[in-house]
């Protein structure tokens, strides 16, 4: 009984953690969508550095928003009791992090196609 409960200790990961996981892993798929999609559409003839510049302006924004979430979710988990509803909190937030970081680059790819 004390090995399984160990283990569930173990693999347990407080709601912070998570959300940090869930930030680092939407910066990776938000900057690859912005190469792969709105890059494209921005490129000119011949060989231009705009488009880089943009890509880096594009990912430089939304890391600030990305790191208070982070610390608005390690500020929440210091101060949590038990029923606080961080769960529904957590699934909340999950949700529009990963939205954002799939729509953005989408909305912009399309913005810069019709524009």
């Amino acid at each position: 009984m004390a090995k399984a409960e160990s283990a569930y200790l173990r693999a347990y990961k407080s709601y912070s953690k998570r959300m940090s996981d869930h930030i680092a892993f939407a910066l990776v798929v938000y900057t690859l969508m912005l190469i792969f999609l709105v890059t494209p559409t921005i490129e000119s003839s011949g060989t231009s550095i705009f488009p880089y510049f943009v890509l880096v302006l594009f990912v430089g924004a939304v890391i600030p928003l990305c790191r208070n979430l982070e610390r608005r979710w390690q500020a929440l988990n210091a101060n949590a009791y038990p029923g606080d509803g961080l769960e529904t909190r957590y699934y909340a937030d999950r949700l529009k992090l990963w939205g954002a970081a799939i729509a953005i680059p989408a909305v912009l790819a399309v913005l810069f196609t019709v524009f």
